[in-house]
């Protein structure tokens, strides 16, 4: 429980308010609502059947254990290489009644896509990273869309779905095999989502399930929606308390805590460490870098850190061999060579290029198994830049070039391929290392990009550094299959996600309002008079739930009351507003521009049968912002009746 400014966990106090944030010109919010304890469970009690799905960037991983099974296993993807992450990349074929069919997925669906056969480009549809648009600075909503590597427009949230079923698939597969024929509304399932990420992105993920059939035994998507100007509509909710988002690096925590604490365990004696009470992970993947701070006591956590990263991971290496290839080749997002032929046979000679051969080179230097990449060019690629190509090599030293085969020396790849993304990479880190409360020296590095032993040299080289300066040494480990951590660690958090406490808000949230109008406090700019009320209000006054910094415990909600704007309204939609910065008072300033961004809305029901006037019909507003998304519902203040509540991220703002 919180003791005045403080949160204790334990034999620990964990300041709620980070004060440190708040600059010289910090104005207290004129409204705040107020945390009351939490009268229902924040997750349902699961059976025991648990699947995760780690949708990453690059790849994909599936996770799962059963009632009575105390082991997490993981699914394999790829019967031909026996592999359990695979590229996230699938092929869909259509069918002559307008359905899509899902012909391959991982690294076979890009190896029949890439030496497909012309004609039959135009019979399917192929996808890789579709992830990346999701982050947190892209505005996404419900009508987003993606385009195909043969130029077709399709609803992001529909492809996504389309991968969720696929993967559902698979795993039902696996079961219908076995003494256990378990169904899809057997299991809890559990979507992992960067820490990173704004309320748009998680919610996608979870209309994205809905559509796929996650928590339905019949039903699923099959065929997309064609992009038109009218907007998707809300999916129908069924069993949402069966779905549930993991933050990557919390669940990364929780497996490198457990496994590492194992390892300790089988060998006291010549561990370097004991279990850690303080520590930093960072999930480095193919698309984002993701960094929390835990604390840990008696087995309860407090994430202690506001989430931070950036999208520095091991995609970045390759956008950079990109812009060095376009270079040599003086055409600019190779638009020469992809208007040469059809659209779909080109963009798989660039996909080959990039995904396959690049791909396989930058791993193999990442594990430190060689010391230059090699990429071999398919031959039409060749035969288009052939003559820039040769002129090409000859501007730029380290790269060499010669039987359709480019060789990129050690010194190029490690200060132009992975140098900009392990820069990004470390300052981040840094800076969250300076930004956190604790006396942390024990730092978890995992990912597929983060688990690589060069990105691991350089990373615990610069964290050293910076300990050794201070007189101080630390700790930086690669737990093992790291590449597998958020997978395995989402389930582990799904058997018992009230183990963390507590959590910081990522941003300053809450609600556009109008208030009585107080001359000692408001602005004349906001003044106006409002004739049904008889009386002057100001508005656009920014109702603050959560403060950037603060913390939220697992067993609170915040609540605020509100009334309807007019006695006629039935149905009130409230916007949810969130912003990076402290001290904000308005949600507009006085050149009519926001100070905040609109995330989403709440749709609340409010029928009035009894026709009670206006300033009766007080309706409670709770929000829950512990968990890991926002959650909202509505009661009539004066009689308790539970009002239906939308949390709509989606639609168009």
């Amino acid at each position: 429980m919180a003791s005045g400014g403080f949160f204790a966990i334990g034999f620990r106090s964990i300041q709620i308010i980070q004060v440190r944030l708040r600059k010289p010109d910090y104005k207290p919010p004129f409204r705040k609502a107020k945390k009351i304890p939490r009268e229902d469970a924040g997750y349902r009690v699961t059976d025991g059947n648990i699947a995760a799905i780690d949708f990453g960037t690059t790849s994909v991983s599936l996770a799962y254990t059963t009632k009575g099974d105390k082991k997490v296993s993981t699914l394999i993807l790829d019967h031909e290489d026996k592999s359990t992450r695979v590229p996230n990349a699938f092929l869909l074929k259509k069918e002559d009644d307008g359905k899509m069919k899902v012909e391959d997925f991982g690294s076979i669906a890009r190896k029949k896509f890439t030496s497909m056969k012309p004609g039959d480009h135009h019979t399917h549809v192929y996808f890789e990273r579709i992830k990346m648009l999701m982050r947190r600075e892209k505005v996404v909503d419900r009508d987003t869309v993606v385009e195909s590597f043969s130029g077709e427009k399709f609803y992001l949230v529909e492809v996504i779905a389309f991968i969720l079923q696929h993967l559902k698939d698979l795993l039902m597969d696996h079961f219908s095999r076995t003494a256990w024929p378990l169904k899809t509304t057997d299991f809890d399932w559990v979507i992992t989502v960067p820490a990173i990420w704004d309320a748009r992105g998680k919610r996608m993920m979870r209309e994205a399930a809905y559509l796929a059939g996650l928590l339905t035994e019949y039903g699923g998507i099959s065929r997309f929606t064609p992009v038109s100007h009218l907007s998707l509509p809300l999916p129908d909710e069924y069993n949402p308390d069966r779905l549930s988002l993991a933050l990557e690096p919390e669940s990364a925590a929780l497996y490198s805590q457990e496994v590492v604490a194992d390892q300790i365990e089988s060998d006291p004696d010549t561990a370097i460490i004991q279990r850690p009470s303080d520590y930093m992970v960072i999930d480095a993947g193919g698309g984002t870098i993701d960094i929390t701070a835990h604390i840990e006591v008696d087995g309860s956590i407090v994430v202690e850190n506001i989430p931070t990263g950036n999208a520095w991971g091991g995609t970045q290496v390759n956008e950079a061999f990109s812009k060095i290839l376009e270079g040599i080749v003086n055409d600019p997002g190779f638009e020469k060579f992809l208007a040469s032929g059809d659209q779909s046979q080109t963009n798989a000679d660039i996909i080959k290029i990039f995904y396959t051969e690049f791909e396989t080179g930058k791993l193999l230097f990442g594990k430190e198994q060689t010391k230059e990449i090699c990429i071999s060019f398919p031959n039409r690629f060749a035969k288009f830049y052939n003559k820039a190509l040769e002129a090409g090599v000859k501007r730029k030293s380290g790269i060499d070039y010669e039987d359709d085969v480019l060789y990129i020396s050690k010194e190029v790849v490690e200060s132009e391929l992975f140098g900009p993304a392990l820069k990004g990479m470390i300052e981040c880190t840094l800076q969250a290392i300076e930004d956190n409360d604790t006396d942390l020296s024990t730092f978890y590095l995992v990912g597929g990009f983060g688990g690589c032993s060069y990105v691991h040299k350089k990373v615990k080289a610069a964290i050293e550094e910076s300990f050794h300066g201070q007189g101080r040494s630390c700790h930086v480990i690669v737990p093992p299959t790291p590449q597998l951590a958020v997978a395995t660690g989402a389930v582990m958090w799904r058997k018992n996600p009230e183990k963390i406490k507590a959590r910081r808000s990522d941003a300053t949230y809450g609600i556009g309002i109008s208030i009585p109008f107080e001359d000692d406090k408001h602005d004349e700019y906001y003044k106006f008079y409002n004739e049904e009320q008889k009386e002057y209000k100001c508005s656009d006054i920014f109702d603050v739930f959560l403060e950037k910094g603060e913390l939220i415990e697992a067993d609170q909600v915040i609540t605020t009351s509100l009334t309807p704007l007019r006695q006629s309204d039935e149905q009130a939609t409230i916007g949810i507003y969130s912003t990076p910065n402290l001290g904000v008072q308005y949600i507009k300033d006085k050149d009519g521009e926001s100070t905040v961004t609109k995330i989403g809305q709440i749709v609340i029901d409010i029928p009035n049968p009894d026709n009670l006037p206006r300033e009766k019909r007080l309706i409670d507003v709770t929000m829950d912002f512990s968990g890991t998304e926002i959650q909202a519902k509505a009661k009539y203040h004066i009689t308790g009746e539970e009002v239906k509540t939308v949390c709509d991220f989606l639609s168009a703002q």
